[in-house]
């Protein structure tokens, strides 16, 4: 793994551990604590940003949420700049960390970490030279990148160990910069305006022909036609960046522009709760995460006015755009806290955060839905873990059904996706059992097993169901140790976990996430091959994770310069992309069609059939 490009974002393992000491691929690289530093030097802001998300699902073992609350060392150095170890989560046998490098008032041109790891043995490293294998007192320095660090700023660097934490910490020392401190340039960001309690209005002019619904197992249009939502995930307003990744590096427009040629007709766009309360407040923030020499137009704009440029790019391109509340704190880490409040953010900021956008947006038929929380999940004895109908405060369907309610009186319009939860209790047992054995275990918001006679409650016409499902390489479930085949995936777990919404025409389905690296494993490039084709057979929606090549354990359908593509993994997926019989790709949006395609309007003009299996 590369020092520069570790790790990546989201995949889910489903934590079904019941076999001591397995190896887990899952812990995220949004799951990994991807940290950026960006650099001033000289007066030229040199946006350069890389960063990794470290939570290395390669090596985290067993179970990853043992430590729901990070361990934090004090900052220690010797003026110029000090150090912090944050310990952000515990499993059987190891720990994932992140160190924080803060620069004093004279700012830095390079800095050295001295670090105690105790007993402990680093595993995986990334943003620094800290070594593999390194155990005891061990060094580490800047990379290329995150050396330069202006005055008040910091740059973070991480990594995975076996062993327990040291509670010794780590201190700095580095080089200033206070010796060549430029003159002021008078660049936008150097005299930004404080937050103001004023949020400006969304800029895309008020639409609404393009809201859909729901019928059935399928969704539709305002004139009743059959719709097929067929897209991708493209993260970072989730994470500490508080912004799309590869915006250091790529243009928005551009890479827009890109996205929708390819035929992806929706975006599902992961952010963080606390995120979204920051902009209610008109805490808005600039930031240091997007290259102003690419991206010349958002220089010195705030994360809510590069959300509002791409909701305008998005238009402009007919791509279509789902809303996904993906964790409750802006951590490269949130997704993997269980529930929907964590840290500062409360049970009833989860509500006021949706009911604050949902309002925000009501006009703008770009975003067409709302992901209500990725991946709620837990198992038996873990605490807290979600329920179905369990009753209290982890209550997903209970708490689904209020956001939902909520939600819909705000904006009556927006599609509702409800995903589901990891473990449901099997037959004859209750949510009192604490033996993992009592459950049906699956993917994180796979688990949709009671949704069919405990609905979540809302507007009916509006709600949906978005499970995930994932393939061996990001966590080798029991299902693929020996044989398996499309049919025993579908009779022993999508039918019962998800699939017979959809077969009983209970509710439409999209898969939020799927997806993974070809070519590595014959297991995995079956899984998936055998899950495209349920997708097509059955016209099931989805959004394939992910745009983003920084996602350690899936890799993305964009290479590692952010800009071409990996064309054996597309060529997979557009055999799923909504098509005319011509290949055209068909938008949903009915005035707009994406770069090389038609609108939903000109398909149904032209004779298209309805995408229903």
């Amino acid at each position: 793994m590369s020092e520069q490009v570790p790790g990546g974002q989201d995949m889910t393992p489903s934590e079904n551990t019941t076999t001591p000491g397995r190896s887990r691929s899952w812990i995220p690289t949004t799951r990994r604590g991807w940290w950026i530093a960006a650099g001033a030097a000289l007066g030229v802001l040199a946006l350069i940003i890389a960063g990794t998300w470290a939570l290395a699902r390669a090596t985290a073992p067993e179970d990853p949420a043992a430590s729901p609350t990070p361990t934090t060392s004090a900052p220690a150095g010797d003026g110029t700049c000090t150090a912090q170890v944050i310990v952000r989560s515990t499993w059987d046998d190891g720990y994932n960390a992140d160190v924080i490098v803060a620069a004093g008032d004279g700012g830095l041109t390079s800095w050295d970490v001295a670090i105690d790891l105790g007993e402990s043995s680093v595993t995986e490293t990334w943003n620094s030279t800290l070594a593999t294998g390194a155990t005891g007192l061990a060094s580490a320095s800047n990379v290329q990148f995150n050396g330069t660090v202006e005055p008040g700023g910091s740059a973070t660097f991480g990594f995975n160990a076996q062993g327990e934490p040291s509670t010794a910490g780590a201190s700095c020392s580095g080089a200033s910069a206070s010796a060549v401190s430029p003159e002021p340039t008078g660049e936008a960001t150097a005299d930004a305006p404080p937050p103001s309690a004023e949020v400006q209005d969304p800029s895309n002019a008020p639409s609404g022909d393009d809201w859909l619904s729901v019928e059935g197992n399928t969704i539709v249009d305002a004139n009743g036609n059959v719709v097929w939502l067929t897209g991708a995930n493209w993260f970072g307003f989730n994470t500490s960046e508080r912004v799309f990744h590869g915006l250091w590096q790529v243009n928005l427009e551009e890479t827009i522009a890109s996205i929708a040629g390819r035929g992806i007709n929706v975006l599902r766009v992961p952010i963080s709760t606390e995120l979204l309360l920051e902009w209610r407040a008109g805490n808005a923030q600039t930031t240091g995460n997007v290259n102003a020499a690419a991206n010349p137009d958002l220089e010195g704009a705030t994360t809510l006015e590069i959300f509002d440029a791409f909701l305008v790019s998005a238009k402009a391109h007919g791509l279509k755009v789902i809303l996904d509340l993906h964790s409750a704190l802006a951590d490269n880490a949130g997704h993997i806290t269980p529930v929907w409040y964590a840290g500062d953010v409360s049970a009833e900021d989860f509500f006021v955060a949706w009911e604050w956008v949902a309002q925000r947006y009501r006009e703008d038929d770009t975003i067409i839905g709302f992901d209500l929380k990725n991946e709620p999940h837990g198992k038996a004895p873990e605490t807290p873990r979600a329920t179905w109908g369990g009753g209290g405060e982890n209550d997903w369907q209970a708490v689904a059904s209020e956001a939902a309610q909520r939600i819909h009186a705000v904006h009556p319009d927006a599609l509702l996706l409800v995903e589901g939860i990891e473990a449901t209790p099997k037959s004859g047992q209750s949510w009192t059992s604490n033996d993992p054995d009592d459950y049906d275990i699956t993917w994180w918001g796979g688990n949709l097993r009671l949704a069919g006679d405990l609905p979540v409650e809302g507007p009916e016409d509006k709600i949906l169901y978005s499970p995930h499902d994932y393939g061996p390489l990001v966590y080798d479930q029991p299902w693929f140790q020996g044989s398996f085949s499309a049919a025993s995936l579908e009779e022993d777990v999508w039918g019962p976990n998800w699939l017979y919404l959809h077969d009983e025409g209970i509710s439409p389905l999209l898969i939020g996430e799927w997806g993974g690296r070809l070519g590595q494993d014959d297991r995995q490039d079956q899984w998936m091959t055998y899950l495209r084709d349920l997708i097509g057979d059955r016209h099931l929606h989805h959004t394939f994770w992910c745009i983003n090549p920084n996602s350690g354990d899936t890799g993305g359908l964009l290479n590692d310069d952010w800009t071409t593509w990996d064309e054996t993994k597309y060529a997979l997926v557009r055999e799923v992309l909504w098509q005319d019989d011509s290949g055209a790709f068909v938008g949903l949006d009915h005035e707009v069609a994406l770069p090389n395609g038609i609108t939903v309007t000109e398909y149904y003009a032209n004779g298209g059939d309805a995408p229903t299996g």
